[in-house]
């Protein structure tokens, strides 16, 4: 008979490989993959909207953006913590603008910022997600905003 601990690691170790059929999804575009892994009725919270977006089409919106804007754009996951239903995967999130974003033409400048990600999971699907890029070093690299003036005293 299998403890609680043991059924807590097995859903936790479980909830880790999804997010790692997770991360192929999101670096390919592939929808296949990404309807076994995400729930139809998902909710992702992104700060390019102020309303959460729900379902899988919500969620092909935001990739789409992201890859029609930056169609190299790849996420390297650096750091993942796992508990019960629960994954935040810190992202190292790379591309070069060719297009668009958020009304800033299309620069050709290369990015490279942070985002944390929280997701939750039910019988092997994400069901939401919390998307926490770093829009404002974004915005920075692409010289939307100053970068910061550092002085050395």
């Amino acid at each position: 008979m299998k403890s609680t601990d043991d059924k807590q690691v097995s859903v936790t170790e479980k909830n880790k490989q999804v997010m790692e059929q997770f991360i192929r999804f999101i670096n390919t575009g592939d929808p296949a993959i990404g309807e076994a892994i995400i729930a139809p009725d998902v909710i992702f919270y992104a700060p390019t909207s102020s309303e959460p977006l729900r379902g899988f089409d919500g969620y092909m919106a935001v990739l789409n953006m992201m890859r029609g804007t930056m169609p190299d754009v790849q996420w390297k996951a650096e750091e993942c913590i796992a508990e019960g239903d629960k994954v935040m995967i810190r992202f190292t999130m790379s591309g070069t603008q060719t297009c668009p974003f958020m009304g800033i033409p299309a620069t050709g400048k290369p990015v490279k910022v942070t985002a944390m990600n929280i997701y939750q999971l039910k019988d092997g699907k994400i069901i939401r997600e919390h998307g926490l890029p770093d829009l404002f070093t974004m915005l920075q690299q692409l010289g939307a905003i100053p970068a910061p003036q550092h002085s050395v005293k």
